[in-house]
């Protein structure tokens, strides 16, 4: 009997076993897959996690560098008029603080230097000109890149050597690790840009323009925008609400990785975890001053210093400031203004030929 079954079963083993295995192989793909594809969700997320951080964090320095180097607006006006290196609008002047870097008269072939430390390293571009130090510069652009940050650069004056004359043009990039600008460690960025780059401080005396003394059309000053409350009412450990109680509706709020930023008129509180750590002050308010002239198309110079052309309207720090705006065949016309703070000027230039 027992003979009968085993020759009834064991030749049926192998057809069973052929059976089986499909059904075992479509089983470990199966538990392979439910364990891969979790996985592969968990990297897709935390890639994407990872790109939204780095936007932020770069969002957050650019925005704290553009208000430490507040960026002018450089060349041509609208329908073409003024000069490519025209200053339509002054912002942050930065002096050079190092020997090392390169400046060219083609903006289409700007100088770029990459700074790793003490070593600048010019790796495109014409070297028309070795910049020296203390030279004066306007910011007319940054940018915050995966791992670096690029300053832009236009002189505040014209330079000339047998290359050429005129403005010229430089881009300093500093490379930082990838983190350094996840987290908007604007410390660590400030370290390396200083030795290289610092801001120009302007000092003067803020007493209010004598419109008929000076020959200036004076606009109304314009209504302050809520004015900051002084800092000394904000301790550090405060809440939000409590800054907010004390300095009302912030004028924008930026939060990233537990920190925020209540941007308000000249000043900029930073929080960590929800308690005040910290105030950083900017400059005044600049003044505006809008120039024209009769006839248009005369250059504009700002303490000596050419910035456009008429018509055109530029931002300059409170303080006691040298104007002339010159026309070929024309007598120059020269003003000594004292501006105050955020206020607004027109200048209307009446030339007179020679």
């Amino acid at each position: 009997m027992s003979a009968w079954l085993g020759g009834l079963i064991l030749p049926t083993m192998p057809y069973l076993i052929n059976r089986k295995l499909p059904l075992l192989v479509a089983a470990g793909v199966f538990l392979v897959a439910s364990a891969f594809f979790p996985v592969s969700a968990q990297l897709k997320a935390a890639d994407t996690n990872g790109r939204e951080a780095l936007e932020n964090g770069r969002e957050v320095l650019e925005q704290v560098l553009t208000q430490t180097y507040q960026l002018s607006l450089v060349g041509k006006g609208m329908m073409g008029m003024g000069s490519g290196t025209a200053i339509r609008r002054a912002g942050t002047i930065v002096l050079v603080q190092k020997p090392g870097l390169y400046a060219s008269f083609d903006r289409n072939q700007i100088a770029s230097s990459s700074i790793h430390g003490d070593t600048a390293t010019l790796y495109h571009g014409n070297n028309d000109i070795e910049i020296p130090v203390g030279e004066r510069f306007y910011v007319f652009n940054i940018f915050v890149g995966q791992d670096n940050v690029t300053m832009a650069l236009l002189s505040a004056q014209l330079m000339n050597n047998k290359k050429g004359a005129g403005r010229v043009w430089a881009a300093i990039t500093f490379d930082f690790p990838v983190q350094t600008l996840v987290n908007a460690n604007k410390d660590e960025v400030f370290r390396a840009i200083d030795p290289w780059v610092a801001p120009e401080h302007y000092t003067g005396t803020v007493v209010p323009v004598s419109a008929a003394a000076q020959g200036v059309s004076a606009a109304p000053a314009p209504a302050p925008v809520s004015p900051a409350k002084p800092p000394a009412q904000l301790t550090v450990g405060m809440t939000r609400e409590e800054v907010v109680a004390a300095m009302g509706t912030p004028q924008r709020e930026t939060s990233f990785q537990g920190r925020a930023w209540l941007t308000y008129p000249n000043m900029v509180v930073v929080l960590e975890d929800g308690k005040l750590k910290s105030i950083d002050q900017s400059t005044p308010a600049p003044a505006k001053v809008a120039v024209h002239s009769n006839p248009d198309g005369a250059e504009i110079y700002l303490d000596r210093q050419l910035i456009g052309s008429t018509p055109s309207t530029v931002e300059l720090p409170a303080g006691n400031h040298e104007l002339s705006v010159r026309l070929a065949g024309y007598q120059d016309w020269n003003r000594s203004m004292k501006v105050l703070s955020g206020s607004e000027i027109n200048l209307n230039a009446t030339l007179e030929k020679k």
